[in-house]
């Protein structure tokens, strides 16, 4: 089963033998990859709406093959967020929440004590508010083992934070680093992805810069970030 760049970063995340967890579901795409992978023990599929669970459901006895049955080992749940996770059998150890906010995702985090385990891995990919849930993370302790970034089919660049809890080994980021990424900014896997994303970023600033100045408004924060993002590039020999 093929997964799109999304998920595939997070899949690769995933610990070998792992009880995962999938939440916001909709298709339970990647409880199936990586069952039929044999990457996983088993599986939680959990959703807030009915909806997503029904589809999940259906795609799950669509996906079934000879010798691999998912239905008895994906379990559809429907919740929010996290909670009853808490209390499942097998204990999960493995959780991916993608495809949501960052400040949803870190509401989510915050609000389920039980991931405060240094056993239990998050694998995180907000589609807004990256800085917010790197800031986040710091805040209750979490720690960022890696971050990745990956290329969509539309060319958005997105990244997969892969945490845990270890509150004596959390580094508190700089504001530049809850925007870029610490682990971006010192350990990009792909050289010419990390480009092209800070590309984007210095855009995205410049186009800000100009609307304040347009409104009579400061900018410098938002400058000392440009500055910051140009000098990555620089070390990076790309042109500004």
């Amino acid at each position: 089963m093929k997964l799109d760049t999304r998920l595939e970063t997070a899949a690769s995340f995933v610990r070998e033998g792992a009880v995962f967890a999938d939440i916001g579901t909709d298709h339970a795409y990647l409880p199936i990859a990586l069952l039929l992978r044999g990457q996983i023990r088993c599986a939680i599929a959990a959703d807030i709406a009915s909806g997503p669970l029904q589809t999940a459901r259906e795609h799950i006895a669509s996906c079934e093959r000879d010798g691999v049955s998912l239905s008895d080992r994906i379990r559809l749940m429907q919740t929010d967020g996290l909670i009853g996770l808490d209390t499942a059998e097998p204990a999960v150890t493995d959780i991916a929440v993608c495809g949501m906010g960052g400040e949803l995702i870190a509401e989510i985090v915050a609000q389920a004590s039980f991931v405060r385990n240094r056993e239990i891995r998050l694998i995180l990919q907000p589609m807004t508010m990256q800085a917010h849930l790197r800031r986040s993370l710091a805040e209750m302790g979490f720690f960022v083992e890696t971050e990745r970034l990956c290329k969509t089919a539309n060319d958005k660049i997105y990244s997969v934070i892969c945490c845990h809890y270890a509150p004596e080994n959390v580094h508190t980021p700089t504001e530049t680093e809850e925007i870029l990424g610490r682990e971006l900014l010192r350990d990009a896997q792909d050289f010419v992805l990390r480009s092209e994303y800070l590309q984007q970023k210095k855009q995205s600033y410049l186009r800000i810069i100009e609307g304040k100045r347009s409104a009579g408004h400061s900018c410098d924060v938002e400058k000392r970030i440009l500055a910051e993002i140009e000098s990555h590039l620089s070390k990076d020999g790309m042109p500004l």
